[in-house]
């Protein structure tokens, strides 16, 4: 869905209109995401499918709904819906009324860790899973990963390093940025909340590296390879800088901008090989999570205490040192790669009774977390090499508004 751009006008239309009203309640833009737009397309474009709609799903509700065959969402997994007041997480009706969007097409809400229903025979037929299994709600991947590194208090960050690098804080209240520039969630655990700010494609440019330099096969032999090179070259990457997606996070700005590599030439003196180009593209990225971990300290005010990470690409040894080095802290990184799968996981136990609740399938299910501490003469040399990233960023957006 957030790559389906077919509500893009009315995306605009409504944010032109209610943008304001729209982020203080759902703390979510831009709305060509969300459901709002959607449903306007389909009124607009499909009005007899529009006028056919019985319940508004996400992605994961909809599987719940063929398995056994019940209707409900989770607060969180419905926030990234673009409807959920986030503040009492409940529907917000005061957005379906200004939005003139149809009633009774929200399901109920209920906590992740709910026992839902049972797989149906159908489902069963289907799946080769067994008639009468429970069927369990679950959270949001990177909420289902936060629980799964045991992130749960006011000022911690989690950061799942996958498709994507979503770095969100823990907080006791809704944070919302006067600039509307990140993101604003419920949390499973009641009383908590998140704020998001994500920099983008991260393992998603790296496996785009990969299929250039290496080849198009996903194995483990050739992340091995990649993260080999990488660790070949010189903390810097002998000069070589990459912008080809991680980023800071601001919503309130989006569209294409120019990006790529930047290195020495000529090329017969600096002799840039597909290792300079690895070693930059992680650095990148640990100097994109860095912008946004600062960004969230100032938007919300708050220390960040701890930081933990999960996810396919702390496999990367040379990922993982890195980002300790930037960040100039120590990160706790999960012996269990998979956290999203783990925190569903803890959920699907709550359901059925093994664990009263999320804090107590918490503190019995969660891995080691080994702790990387950071080098300090790393550290100073990374704090000169994100100055000129950042720089050198900003010299290209200018570019980028300039060559529009």
């Amino acid at each position: 869905p957030n790559i389906d751009l077919r509500a893009l006008t009315e995306g605009i239309s409504i944010d032109s209109e209610f943008g304001s009203q729209i982020y203080s309640i759902t703390g979510h833009m831009p709305s060509f995401l969300f459901v709002p737009a959607k449903l306007k397309w389909l009124e607009t474009n499909q009005p007899e499918t529009y006028g056919r709609i019985a319940t508004v799903l996400t992605i994961s509700d909809w599987v719940i709904y063929r398995l056994c065959g019940e209707r409900v969402s989770e607060v969180c997994g419905a926030t990234e819906l673009g409807l959920i007041d986030v503040q009492n997480h409940h529907w917000s009706h005061q957005l379906i009324e200004s939005l003139d969007l149809p009633n009774g097409i929200y399901p109920e809400l209920v906590p992740a860790g709910s026992w839902i229903g049972k797989v149906t025979r159908k489902a069963a037929a289907k799946t080769g899973l067994v008639a009468g299994t429970p069927v369990v709600q679950g959270a949001p991947d990177t909420h289902c990963a936060l629980i799964a590194m045991g992130v749960k208090a006011k000022g911690q960050v989690g950061i799942v390093l996958g498709w994507s690098a979503p770095v969100q804080m823990v907080t006791d209240k809704p944070v919302l940025d006067p600039e509307a520039r990140t993101w604003t969630g419920c949390y499973p655990l009641p009383g908590h909340w998140v704020l998001e700010s994500s920099p983008g494609e991260a393992g998603n440019a790296y496996r785009w590296l990969k299929g250039i330099l290496i080849g198009e096969e996903d194995s483990a032999e050739a992340y091995c390879l990649m993260d080999s090179l990488a660790s070949e070259v010189p903390l810097g990457a002998e000069e070589v800088q990459a912008f080809v997606g991680p980023a800071t996070m601001d919503v309130s700005h989006l569209g294409m901008k120019l990006g790529g590599f930047l290195f020495p030439v000529p090329i017969s003196v600096t002799n840039i090989q597909r290792r300079n180009l690895v070693r930059a593209l992680l650095e990148s990225l640990c100097f994109a999570i860095k912008a946004n971990y600062l960004q969230l300290e100032a938007i919300s005010g708050i220390k960040i205490k701890g930081v933990a990470i999960g996810g396919g690409m702390t496999r990367s040894q040379c990922l993982v040192q890195t980002l300790a080095a930037v960040l100039d802290r120590p990160v706790y990184v999960s012996e269990m790669p998979d956290v999203s799968a783990l925190g569903a996981a803890m959920c699907a136990a709550v359901g059925p009774g093994a664990y009263a609740n999320l804090e107590d399938a918490m503190s019995a299910m969660m891995p080691q977390l080994k702790v990387i501490e950071p080098d300090r003469l790393t550290v100073l040399e990374y704090a000169e090499c994100y100055q000129r990233w950042t720089s050198a960023g900003k010299w290209l957006e200018k570019l980028s508004k300039e060559m529009k």
